[in-house]
């Protein structure tokens, strides 16, 4: 095992250097290092023709291409469990019809599969069989592993083209089903992580009518910045969805994708740094075992996508909304909370992605943020906090200041500082907010806040400012609502023309006439 964790590492490590070498060369048709050149080509009984063709000459994003192993190398195995047989596995061999036809598939089930990337497989990834395990909980579900851990070893750019091999093997299945059992390749739902997302892309290429992709974190190397025919996109099946979760460039030591690559892309924490990371490196050895713990070590980031689409699968209390925003900023600021009058600027991310369907345009992609805890089930409850500054009629000057919110509830109570820094607050105006809590806060019963002068100016010790606040709400996101959205019940008035000194609370109780 730690041998091959630092063969992962030194292939990484080796992924560097070759796109640092290559920036200076200019690339035609041929590789930086002559493994392979246009037109290249092998083939292989039942599955085609594999060759190096334009658009997998991708110079520095894609400096080494080389033809894939064979097929016995790479091994790929279609391992099929049911909610009857959740442990044992029956592995279907579309060359052995009986394997097909004795097996314990049910058409009338769905059909999930999951497709593991580099250097995983279906003994050392734990992931899969607790996802598999989520499913079946879940409902009747066929679900097949695919284990392709005969080809995904080092070095990374021969598994890159391993992958093709791979989709190859996984469509000859599902025609396989198609044939033995009717079943329909429109209904299939393949879950790929990191190489595996760009295999399903591959498989739905393939099948021209796969119903549903989901990638979790597709693998950056060798693919971000390639045409849509080497990597996973939005016309690979009928609906791709995409959890973002180590978006960071990869000579900062990021694995997945930042580009945007399905109908919808969720980008939770802004796809990179994801909380917990830094200390579940550490504790997963205690907590989660040597291999895990390995795992964590290496590829935290990565691997939280999965842990992400795994939590969506039976975890119902809180739903991970996510909002369509420009970017990460605007979002942390409170201004991208409104699911829009066709509710088009909101998704769930996870299993229930494809809800979103109806809202799906090939041609046009849809980023989604939303924010995460750093351990399981990792769902927080988000709240748009809007704050209405009262304009008296006796004019007051503008006050400088920090602001605390408390929400109390009917479970439970929190207390926020909405600004990291000292604002302006100007009367008469609108300040929005985003907030974010672990707890179950129930309804809002009433909101106080306390604000803190951050003036330098010494008459201001003595003759102390005061702040007009006309009202505040409260909206809860963790649900997809029409615009415009309706403040009942969610907004909270006091007495504006009373102004409130620094380190003063004050409490505003429900009140839906003063917005």
């Amino acid at each position: 095992m730690l041998r091959q964790i630092a063969a992962f590492w030194s292939c990484v490590v080796c992924v560097f250097a070759i796109s640092s070498s290559a920036i200076s060369i200019n690339i035609t048709k041929q590789n930086v290092f002559g493994f392979g050149k246009l037109g290249d080509e092998v083939c292989m009984k039942e599955l085609g023709c594999f060759a190096i063709t334009e658009d997998f000459l991708g110079g520095i994003h894609r400096p080494i291409n080389v033809l894939p192993h064979d097929r016995a190398t790479i091994n790929t195995k279609c391992l099929l469990y049911t909610r009857k047989f959740p442990k044992e596995s029956h592995q279907l061999i579309p060359s052995d019809p009986s394997s097909i036809k004795e097996s314990k598939y049910n058409p009338k089930n769905p059909t999930k599969f999951i497709i593991h990337g580099f250097m995983d497989s279906e003994l050392y990834g734990d992931w899969m069989l607790d996802m598999k395990d989520e499913f079946l909980m879940h409902d009747d579900y066929n679900i097949i592993i695919v284990d392709w851990s005969g080809g995904n070893k080092p070095p990374y750019y021969q598994a890159s083209a391993n992958t093709r091999v791979v989709a190859a093997e996984v469509a000859l299945v599902v025609k396989a089903l198609e044939k033995h059992f009717g079943a329909k390749r429109e209904e299939f739902h393949v879950i790929g992580h990191s190489l595996g997302g760009h295999i399903a892309g591959y498989i739905g290429e393939r099948l021209k009518t796969l119903g549903r992709i989901t990638g979790c974190d597709p693998a950056e190397p060798y693919f971000q910045n390639l045409p849509p025919s080497v990597r996973l996109d939005a016309t690979d099946a009928d609906f791709v969805d995409v959890i973002h979760s180590d978006a960071t460039d990869i000579l900062f030591i990021g694995f997945g994708m930042s580009h945007s690559v399905g109908h919808v892309d969720f980008f939770p924490n802004n796809g990179r740094n994801q909380p917990g990371c830094k200390t579940d490196k550490f504790l997963s050895f205690i907590t989660d075992g040597l291999k895990e713990g390995l795992r964590r070590f290496g590829a935290c980031n990565h691997q939280r996508s999965l842990d992400f689409m795994v939590h969506t699968i039976n975890f119902r209390k809180i739903v991970p909304v996510g909002y369509q925003c420009n970017n990460w900023e605007s979002f942390l600021e409170g201004k991208c909370a409104d699911c829009g009058k066709d509710t088009s600027q909101c998704a769930i991310m996870g299993l229930r992605a494809d809800e979103y369907y109806q809202f799906k345009n090939s041609s046009k992609t849809r980023n989604m943020y939303l924010k995460t805890s750093g351990k399981k089930p990792f769902w927080l409850y988000h709240y748009q906090i809007t704050v209405k500054t009262y304009k008296p009629r006796v004019s007051h000057k503008n006050v400088k200041l920090t602001l605390e919110i408390t929400l109390f509830g009917s479970r439970n109570d929190e207390l926020f500082k909405v600004q990291d820094e000292a604002i302006e607050y100007y009367p008469g105006a609108r300040y929005q907010y985003l907030v974010t809590t672990e707890k179950d806060l129930g309804e809002i019963k009433s909101v106080s806040y306390t604000w803190y002068s951050a003036s330098k100016n010494p008459s201001d010790w003595f003759f102390k400012p005061k702040l007009y606040i006309e009202y505040v709400t409260v909206m809860p996101m963790n649900e997809i609502e029409a615009s415009p959205r309706s403040k009942a019940n969610r907004a909270f008035c006091g007495n504006p023309e009373t102004g409130v000194t620094p380190k003063t609370t004050a409490t505003l109780h429900r009140n839906d006439k003063c917005v």
